[in-house]
């Protein structure tokens, strides 16, 4: 390829030097990270060995000059084109051309032109035969790369392949002409064909790199396309509600059958929901994200979701994890609906720490719960007071009206002190028809106002047998306080102890227990210890007590023995009473 007029003058060499050394840098770049990155690398020490030969076979008068063979200057000079016609063959064979011709057929015909060059150079010293390859081995090399440039036109990313074709066939067509004759003048004087043809070529590989590259980028979507059509395939024959968020701005992008139905979604407006949209509870949400931040998959996390109209929030057992979904980095998360689950926990626990009748706390749950509120509130310096109320008479109740309508002064003594109390107070069934109440940041005085308050209400309480005849009740309460102690054995013991002073002093009415009263209670308490006897106190502890889904309650034992006595003792009720009350026995009635 390389002109006679490129080596005759300093400008138009150092111009196709230039135009090689692009070549070169175009080359290294183009070859990197490619398939065919060997094929170009190739390609540029063709080039490089027939640029050298050209310049061996112009400067080997001034070897002979030296006495050097011309014979073996001309060996040399065929051996370098040799070289140069096999790399540009082994450049478009093994890369470009899908190994056609393929290397053992290339290595047979450089050994085949080996062999001649040894014969017409050394042996029959032929002249016209060694001026003969001197143009015939370019020309296959450069054919070769002719022809594998032009099979790769067919693709879709073809520019870069286009653009050495072109080049490369016209060199091709210039070394015919040349071997045929047709001008040598003309030819020999176009020198900046070379650079002209390197140049070329530096853009031929870039365009080719980016060719390459793009089919890559088109091949790795078709891919990604594949497995998001695979997704959406598992993830719409899924029997579990599945979704993908988009993590940047939480916006859904798939959403299969079961969760549309769910969360109650349009489908043919999916992109303009949002996965948080769908949290009945902000915390829930924000302890799940941390979890995601952290492990980047989460495996049964409960959560307590709303469908898009609002509805009754319901719970779901999610697992989500990170993936990549369309070039897009997302949230991908499957739900089971356990929201019968969670009604049946929420049952049993109900049923371990909630009275069966009264729906409100047992005695366990409140000794506990109130155990943690006093330590509490003992930190933060707070007061706070224990009520116990005790339906007056309630044997009178089951005796005259059944149990069933017992049951229901029970169920009316809960829900009005529930009812009378606040949301941060504590109402519980202690046992038979005795109610133990707490009562946050209230001191003594305030205690005995609420207690009094609590009183008076139920006393208007109407109550109406299975007969339709109306009656009321009433109740007695005792009252202790964060001054007495801050165990919640003590505070009820002597809760209880003036409650069974109340009753003492004509029911209906409330006592509080005060500090004063330690003393006594103390004295009290061993004296009865050491006589074997008990405080009603302590004695209803051992007391055997009906079943409470009865609704028949454990009362003193003392009250029980004196029932009759006190019932011949106390006065007729007032006239004004327009219906009989609990506190009331046989001969008051009459």
């Amino acid at each position: 390829m390389s002109s006679i007029d490129i080596f005759t003058s300093g400008t138009n060499l150092l111009i196709t030097l230039v135009a090689l050394f692009i070549l070169s840098l175009s080359m290294w770049y183009g070859s990197q990270d490619i398939k065919i990155g060997k094929g170009i690398r190739y390609l540029f020490i063709g080039l490089a060995l027939e640029f050298i030969g050209s310049w061996f076979g112009y400067s080997m008068n001034d070897y002979v000059m030296l006495g050097i063979s011309i014979n073996v200057l001309a060996f040399l000079e065929l051996f370098i084109l040799l070289l140069s016609m096999m790399f540009l063959a082994l450049s478009a064979s093994q890369l470009l051309v899908s190994s056609i011709p393929d290397t053992p057929i290339i290595g047979a015909i450089t050994a085949l032109g080996l062999v001649a060059i040894i014969y017409f150079c050394l042996v029959a010293q032929d002249g016209v035969m060694v001026s003969y390859m001197r143009q015939i081995f370019p020309l296959t090399g450069f054919a070769y790369i002719s022809t594998s440039f032009w099979s790769q036109s067919g693709h879709r990313h073809k520019t870069g392949f286009l653009i050495g074709g072109f080049l490369t066939t016209a060199v091709t067509a210039l070394l015919i002409c040349k071997i045929l004759g047709i001008k040598p003048e003309l030819i020999t004087s176009l020198w900046y064909i070379s650079a002209f043809v390197y140049a070329g070529l530096a853009v031929a590989v870039l365009m080719i790199k980016i060719d390459v590259m793009s089919k890559k980028l088109e091949d790795k979507d078709t891919e990604i396309g594949k497995y998001n059509k695979r997704i959406e395939e598992i993830i719409k024959s899924s029997p579990f509600p599945i979704v993908i968020s988009r993590l940047s701005d939480d916006r859904l992008i798939l959403a299969n059958t079961n969760a549309i139905k769910l969360f109650g979604i349009q489908a043919s407006e999916l992109e303009r929901y949002r996965l948080k949209d769908f949290f009945a509870d902000s915390e829930n949400r924000r302890l799940l994200n941390e979890r995601l931040e952290q492990e980047k998959e989460v495996q049964d996390f409960e959560i307590l979701v709303k469908t898009s109209t609002g509805s009754t929030p319901f719970w779901l057992l999610a697992s989500a994890n990170i993936i990549d979904y369309n070039y897009d980095i997302a949230l991908y998360a499957a739900f089971q609906d356990i929201t019968s689950r969670k009604n049946r926990e929420t049952l049993l626990k109900n049923q371990a720490i909630r009275d069966p009748l009264t729906s409100l706390y047992n005695r366990r749950y409140f000794e506990e719960e109130v155990t943690k509120r006093i330590a509490l509130s003992r930190m933060k310096g707070g007061c706070y007071s224990v009520l116990m109320i005790d339906a007056d008479k309630f044997k009178n109740v089951n005796d005259t009206y059944g149990h069933k309508v017992g049951d229901k002064v029970l169920i009316e003594l809960s829900s009005t002190a529930e009812r009378a109390l606040r949301d941060c107070d504590i109402v519980a069934r202690y046992g038979g028809e005795e109610f133990v109440c707490y009562l946050s940041d209230v001191g003594p005085e305030k205690a005995k106002i609420v207690a009094d308050r609590l009183r008076e209400t139920i006393s208007k309480i109407v109550i109406y047998s299975d007969e339709g005849k109306p009656f009321g009740f009433t109740v007695s309460i005792g009252i202790s306080s964060s001054e007495i102690s801050d165990s919640i054995d003590i505070l009820i013991k002597t809760a209880d102890e003036a409650l069974y002073r109340a009753k003492e002093n004509g029911r209906n009415r409330c006592e509080l227990f005060t500090k004063a009263d330690l003393a006594k209670f103390h004295d009290n308490a061993l004296h009865k210890d050491e006589s074997n006897q008990l405080h009603p106190v302590f004695e209803k502890e051992d007391t055997e007590e009906i079943s409470l889904l009865d609704g028949i309650g454990a009362n003193h034992i003392i009250e029980n023995n004196t029932n009759i006595e006190e019932q011949k003792n106390e006065k007729p009720a007032p006239k004004e009473a327009s219906y009989p009350t609990l506190g009331l026995d046989e001969e008051d009635k009459k």
